[in-house]
């Protein structure tokens, strides 16, 4: 399985990323970037196993939504790939 990003996901990881980062110690970012990666890695071993989202806009995207602490993450489904396709804070969207 691959996973991608499409350019807004990218930008938002960045700047979360970075913003961890100046709020914290140094490689706090870098830290929280790898137990990011790692739970994609486990949580996504059988993508299709992850409902689609409740929030009405990306249910009618087909997209698929999980949860890493407070981020959600909605995604996409195409042959052996996962396209993140969005990255927000929980508080920016309603399901």
């Amino acid at each position: 399985m691959q996973i991608d990003y499409t350019t807004d996901a990218f930008t938002s990881l960045i700047q979360l990323v970075n913003y961890i980062e100046s709020k914290n110690t140094q490689g706090a970012g870098l830290r929280w970037l790898k137990r990011f990666e790692d739970f994609l890695k486990t949580k996504l071993q059988r993508p299709n196993a992850v409902k689609l989202c409740n929030n009405a806009t990306f249910n009618q995207l087909n997209l698929h939504c999980i949860y890493f602490h407070e981020w959600v993450i909605a995604f996409s489904i195409t042959g052996d790939t996962v396209l993140i396709e969005a990255l927000l804070h929980k508080s920016r969207i309603s399901d």
